[in-house]
């Protein structure tokens, strides 16, 4: 099958089953998508307001060191982060290996591969062994994703703190000299990001409708990815490039119809255009969310389709077939 047919075969098969777009929808959120979501209705601080907040605490946290009450931001910060991670994350993976079961009973097989840990749906322990196997084998592809964050996070705050007490420019958003400063950053997250997400989701499929665990789903996923670069890479950015393509004009909607519905609410002379602006706000911003979860969909059943396809062959291993 050619890619183009495999991507227009993962579109339809979307189509034809809609009980996985609040799966990938739910999955898309609780993996940092509501950020994105809620961007329209925040409230984002000016350059001056931002240089105001963070100043003062990059000046004392440089010249005299962390003190208690910023030791005490950051730790409970970082519990905050993981508890989203943990229960996040296994709440996703056991959405993720659910649509993943349902695309493939919805292709051409009938039936779940052999060895499918999601074969006895009504088996409550495979549910939680296969989620957590799907966690960590998410967390673990995106290891090097983490520790270029903490890097990242370390020379961000150093360009961010000496634009902030001697900025060359003063006409430029502080976000973009910041980014601008350090453009090797963004770009080394970006690239392992990408790679901790291909790798991941072949390590998911191969979990979900293979029975495979965590350290064989990796290498497997691995060799995949390095030896069919090209269609594993096609596979990931189309459907990918179609999720962008439909968050930034329902984002910007949403914005434009939450301004809308800011600027009724201060003047109480209208009580119909308010109310007019708060429904086309919710109007939009449902049919973002209806355009994200098919989208969502899509995404995951490129994967979950090429299934058994983009395995290659490896000694010793039982069924896996040549891609």
């Amino acid at each position: 099958m050619s890619r183009g047919a495999a991507l227009a075969g993962a579109l339809l098969t979307t189509l034809a089953t809609p009980a996985t777009w609040p799966l990938a929808l739910a999955v898309f959120l609780l993996r940092g998508g509501l950020l994105l979501v809620a961007l329209p209705i925040v409230v984002l601080p000016s350059p001056v307001g931002l240089g105001n907040l963070l100043a003062p605490t990059l000046m004392t946290v440089v010249f005299r060191g962390m003190s208690a009450e910023v030791a005490a931001f950051v730790g409970a910060a970082v519990l905050a982060i993981l508890a989203w991670v943990i229960v996040g994350g296994l709440a996703a993976a056991t959405l993720e290996a659910e649509a993943a079961v349902i695309v493939a009973r919805g292709e051409e097989q009938t039936e779940v591969p052999t060895g499918s840990s999601f074969e006895d749906p009504g088996v409550e322990d495979r549910h939680r062994r296969v989620a957590s196997r799907i966690l960590a084998a998410r967390l673990a592809a995106h290891l090097p994703t983490g520790l270029a964050m903490i890097w990242g996070a370390a020379r961000l705050t150093a360009v961010a703190y000496r634009e902030l007490t001697s900025p060359f420019d003063v006409t430029t958003p502080i976000v973009l000299r910041v980014l601008r400063g350090a453009p090797e950053v963004i770009a080394a997250i970006v690239l392992l990001w990408m790679i901790g997400e291909i790798i991941g989701g072949l390590a998911a499929r191969r979990i979900a409708l293979g029975g495979a665990r965590v350290g064989g789903a990796l290498r497997d996923a691995v060799l995949t990815l390095t030896r069919r670069p090209v269609t594993v890479l096609i596979a990931y950015w189309v459907p990918t490039a179609g999720l962008v393509l439909v968050l930034l004009p329902s984002t910007l909607a949403a914005a434009a119809a939450w301004a809308q519905v800011r600027a009724a609410m201060r003047s109480s002379d209208d009580p119909f255009g308010a109310t007019l602006s708060v429904v086309l706000f919710v109007s939009l911003w449902l049919t973002g969310l209806l355009l994200i979860a098919v989208t969502a969909a899509w995404r995951s059943a490129v994967w979950s389709g090429a299934h058994g396809e983009f395995w290659v062959p490896r000694a010793g291993s039982a069924g896996i077939e040549p891609g």
